[in-house]
């Protein structure tokens, strides 16, 4: 047992079960706000430099991938932040696995694993061999199997607590297809778009899949927990990142991506979609997204915040995250003419601050 599993189980976690209540009241409020309720806007605060958080060690990247425990910590200090703040958040961790875990379901596949920085798919399925594979292909692999373990060991630690597991990183149809095929994937765009849509159907069915396992051990009742802050309604539970699709032309993204996006989504019922970088074709086809409820960006600074909320407004869609300024001026931008506010809004703060950016934030909705 890792030495500092004693002052976890001994002080953190009773701790926490104190303020399990809380946790769920967060919840109750974020699903409120998911359903349109008027007058409801959620400001998912996180604090840092916690002694509690101090008394935990860091584990690389590298060591936590094959010890339950040192994954354990590893996810539970970032949650603290959460934990022990005010505000609307609820508190979360996962299996950290990288994203190229479901991946590995198919041909065989393994990561790479660094000391410092995540996991990644260095190995590619070739084009013959993705012809040749259909959704009898899966299989889980020893590398996916440990994430389901760590999501298990989790859970079972964090009984009582509020703290909820979430599920392992889910990639969409796109990035997946990057992955599986690597940079050989923008040729075959245009050389052999038979072998992209076949990858595309073999990505869905492996989110599918992968996604389905982690719910079986999550058993979500009214909702689902999202990185460390965010819940979703268990009727729209998934997190689907788009970074490839950044890269992709406005023909292609239609071809390509927004078809099998969809399908993912609605084999769940829906969910949020989540993206780095700046695509202008891929910014206004988002509020257009079947079974979408919302959006995220990774580069939050290089969008307009009044037109990305007010375009999202008008598809009754939210925004999650912030736009790197003042929580206050976003609430305000978010605040729709019904009085509906469609911004979950993240903020970190010291603690010693909390008090005020709260007080602040309350008396601006209206």
């Amino acid at each position: 047992m890792l030495p500092e599993m004693k002052y976890i189980e001994g002080e953190l976690l009773p701790m926490l079960r104190e303020r399990a209540g809380r946790f769920e009241q967060n919840a109750q409020k974020q699903l409120r706000q998911w359903k349109g309720e008027k007058g409801v806007a959620s400001l998912l605060l996180s604090v840092g430099g916690l002694k509690e958080q101090q008394m935990l060690p860091n584990y690389d990247n590298y060591e936590i991938h094959y010890d339950l425990e040192k994954m354990f910590v590893s996810q539970l200090k970032p949650a603290l932040g959460i934990a022990l703040a005010d505000g609307d958040a609820v508190p979360s961790v996962r299996a950290n696995v990288g994203c190229g875990a479901v991946c590995t379901l198919l041909g065989g596949l393994k990561q790479n694993f660094y000391t410092d920085k995540m996991p990644w798919l260095q190995e590619r399925l070739t084009t013959e061999q993705v012809m040749e594979m259909t959704e009898e292909s899966i299989e889980e692999s020893p590398e996916f199997k440990m994430g389901l373990e760590q999501m298990k060991y989790m859970k079972e630690m964090l009984k009582g607590t509020g703290i909820k597991v979430f599920p392992m990183d889910l990639q969409g149809p796109i990035d997946i297809a990057h992955l599986l095929l690597g940079d050989d994937f923008f040729y075959l765009l245009y050389d052999e778009p038979e072998v992209v849509h076949k990858t595309l159907q073999l990505a869905v069915a492996i989110d599918t899949y992968a996604m389905k396992k982690c719910f079986e051990i999550i058993q979500p009742e009214d909702y689902v927990c999202h990185y460390n802050c965010l819940v979703l309604p268990a009727s729209s539970p998934l997190k689907v990142s788009e970074d490839t699709s950044t890269l992709l032309s406005k023909d292609h993204l239609f071809e390509f991506m927004l078809p099998y996006t969809e399908q993912l989504l609605a084999n769940f019922g829906g969910g949020y979609i989540h993206y780095c970088g700046d695509n202008q074709h891929l910014l206004k086809i988002a509020p257009t997204i079947k079974k979408s409820i919302g959006l995220n960006f990774g580069n939050p600074e290089r969008h307009d915040p009044k037109s990305v909320l007010e375009d999202l407004g008008k598809a009754g869609m939210c925004y999650y995250g912030n736009f790197r300024g003042d929580p206050i001026e976003l609430l305000k931008l978010a605040r729709r003419e019904d009085g509906r506010y469609n911004a979950f809004i993240t903020y970190g703060c010291k603690v010693e601050d909390q008090a005020e950016v709260i007080d602040r934030f309350n008396s601006a909705i209206e």
